[in-house]
């Protein structure tokens, strides 16, 4: 198989992946499944890997159709058999768990184990062997196998524990990236209860990253009497939003998309047409200035306008009617 390579990189460190944000030692994550600890394999085969993901996904399917909203529970109780599942699926998370305290825990090498703290921003959130993985080079490949016929350039996939779950193409000189999402809110809002038997406890997304950029400003703008804005209201937000193609926890409305209606979707894309669909309404936090920073640039910006005098302009026939009278 062929890969771009100039886009064949080690992926983006993690900045997210930080156990003390996502364990909580009060909880019994356990419990939460109706499992017991003792009966999960302890091996680390490819068949304890299995087992284990079997054991999760049949425990989490029968808590779901209790804990979702829909069925009588709440979103607080749908969150926590999500974010348990992960933590037990999760090898690194499930050892610290399991041990009860973060400290002096060895990754890898990425520490010694002799009490040194984890540098936890080299750490991915990319697991081998987990329905995650599985999930996601399942579509990876399939994609690559319609490269041709896509137009689009395999250029990476992830391989060792620094990495994220994120399988990227090179299309139109820019990135298509698709990304296993382990985000409770996420999976709570894309699932509803006539989805819960067949959803995933994770979000699968299809996106141009970035693509998008979207300016806030306030509502103090000044019109014109003509009704022409003269003065913008002050820039308070710089950020940027994806191009979404998809976004599901349903692995068979991902494949049915993908099969019929992804190339169009495209197409479609790389025309510049119907773009509006595709824009994500969940604007990303990513930020270029701080609020002073911007507000001084966009000040600074507003002045020059200020300087500036509007004109109107009005058809005349007649308009050019001095130059007969100038004399030779």
């Amino acid at each position: 198989m062929y890969f771009y390579s100039i886009l064949l990189y080690k992926s983006l460190m993690s900045n997210e992946f930080d156990p003390k944000k996502i364990i909580d030692f009060s909880k019994n994550y356990y419990e939460i499944l109706g499992i017991s600890q003792e009966e999960l394999p302890k091996g680390k085969t490819r068949d304890d890997k299995v087992h284990l993901s079997k054991i999760l996904e049949t425990a989490f399917r029968k808590k779901a159709r209790v804990c979702h909203p829909d069925f009588g529970g709440s979103n607080e109780a749908f969150l926590d058999i999500v974010r348990a599942r992960r933590i037990l699926e999760d090898h690194m998370l499930k050892k610290i768990y399991d041990q009860g305290y973060f400290e002096e825990f060895n990754v890898d090498g990425v520490s010694s184990g002799l009490g040194l703290n984890v540098d936890w921003t080299k750490i991915g959130t990319y697991r081998k062997g987990t329905p995650e993985d599985t999930i996601g080079f399942n579509i990876f490949l399939k994609l690559c196998e319609r490269k041709a016929e896509l137009d689009i350039v395999p250029a990476f996939f992830p391989e060792s524990n620094e990495h994220n779950y994120e399988w990227d193409w090179v299309i139109n000189k820019t990135k298509l990236v698709l990304s296993i999402v382990n985000d409770e809110d996420e999976v709570l809002r894309l699932t509803s209860g006539t989805d819960v038997n067949k959803s995933l406890p994770f979000k699968i997304y299809l996106c141009i990253p970035r693509a998008n950029l979207v300016m806030r400003r306030d509502n103090q703008e000044v019109v014109s009497p003509f009704g022409k804005t003269m003065i913008n209201g002050l820039i308070q937000h710089v950020s940027y939003s994806d191009i979404t193609f998809l976004e599901t926890t349903r692995l068979d409305r991902a494949m049915d998309y993908l099969e019929n209606e992804f190339e169009k979707d495209l197409s479609d894309y790389k025309d510049g047409k119907n773009l509006e669909k595709f824009l994500d309404n969940k604007i990303s936090s990513t930020k270029w200035m701080n609020s002073d920073e911007m507000k001084k640039y966009d000040n600074n910006i507003l002045g020059q306008i200020l300087n500036m005098r509007a004109y109107v302009i009005e058809e005349n026939k007649n308009a050019a009617d001095f130059l007969d009278n100038l004399p030779e």
